[in-house]
This record gives C-alpha cells, structure tokens and sequence, in this order.
C-alpha cells in the first residue's frame, strides 16, 4: 500500500493494541513523509516533514492510552469527519483526519513542518501553512474553489523516518511519552 489514503483507511483503532499502534501509525507515517504530497489547486506543493498522531477513543471502557487529552476534534455531540479523511484546520496547524463513527474513535495526525518542495526551506509555522493550504481559494458566481489533491510521488522517499515524542505535548501535567512523532529521514535540523 503505497497511496495515503489506502493506508489511512486501512487503519482500524479497535484492532490494535498499545504494543502495536507504533506499528500501524508508522505504516501512516512512512507514506505521508515519504511517498508524496499535498497539490494545492495544482501550483503549491506541501511536502510533510514532520507529523504527531493524536487518537480519542470515545467509548466509556477505552484504555487510557487511547484517549489523547489534547485532541481538538472530540467530544459528544461533535460530528465525526468523513473516515476517508478530510483536512481540519485550526490553532496548531493542519489535521488530517481519519475517524470512524462506527467504530467510536477519532484519529488524525497534525503536519508540524512541511517544505513546498523537496529540497525546500522547512516551515513551521502553523499560519504559513494555512496560506499555502487554503490561501488559493477562488470565489465566483457558483461558489468557492479550492482543490486540494494527495499526488504520491515515491522519488521523494528518504526511508525511515525518525521516531519521537510529540512536542510541547503534556498528560495530566506530565510530558508526554508515547512516540507517536514522525519526522522525515534525511532532514537537516531545524528544532531548537
């Protein structure tokens, strides 16, 4: 499975465990970072370079390690997105989102830094990639305009990617520890 949406809806919350969710948020990972970008209205590119998952289980007996405090897109009442994903924008950047109401879960992983091409300046800022994601919009007489398309692309593949804690990211007033961080192989530095 090499295309982002396949290994988005191939994911299934309810059949992984702590022991293996490292392993199935990696196979979302390695095809987001690795395996192509984001085309927006067919001129700007958006190249993730570095993404954190974020997992809310909804059900009442869901183990802890599946309810992320910090998600922004949870609660009763909430309407769930489409699971074939869809983008959620808001304070922190850009989610790409793949729930499923059926199963009770809410599951994305926020693009922390991104490039506009391979090679590119590594951008953190959660606004800059607002205006290159959504800055295009068209308006006219039959509504707004905005293509927002997955083009994979396997020549931007570095390999594996590097594995961390997220950032800034805190559970009951203790840091995180679940590794649930993907940054591209092969970047240079650009954390403080």
């Amino acid at each position: 499975m090499s295309k982002l949406i396949d290994v988005i809806q191939a994911f299934d919350l309810r059949k992984t465990t702590e022991k293996t969710i490292q392993t199935e948020l990696g196979k979302i990972a390695n095809v987001a970072l690795n395996r192509g970008y984001f085309l927006v209205n067919g001129k700007t590119r958006i190249y993730p370079v570095e993404i954190e998952f974020y997992l809310y289980g909804e059900r009442k007996d869901d183990p802890e390690w599946m309810k992320d405090s910090n998600m922004i897109h949870k609660g009763k009442g909430v309407p769930y997105f489409p699971s074939e994903g869809s983008l959620y924008p808001h304070l922190y950047g850009v989610d790409v989102t793949f729930e499923k109401e059926s199963e009770e879960y809410r599951a994305s992983f926020l693009i922390k830094a991104y490039r506009n091409s391979p090679d590119g300046e590594i951008e953190t800022h959660a606004t800059y990639l607002w205006e290159d994601m959504f800055g295009e919009v068209k308006f006219g007489e039959d509504g707004l305009h905005l293509n927002i398309e997955w083009i994979d692309d396997t020549t931007v593949d570095t390999g594996n990617p590097i594995i961390g804690t997220r950032i800034n990211f805190y559970s009951k007033g203790k840091p995180d520890t679940k590794e649930w961080r993907f940054i591209k192989a092969g970047v240079p530095q650009y954390r403080k």
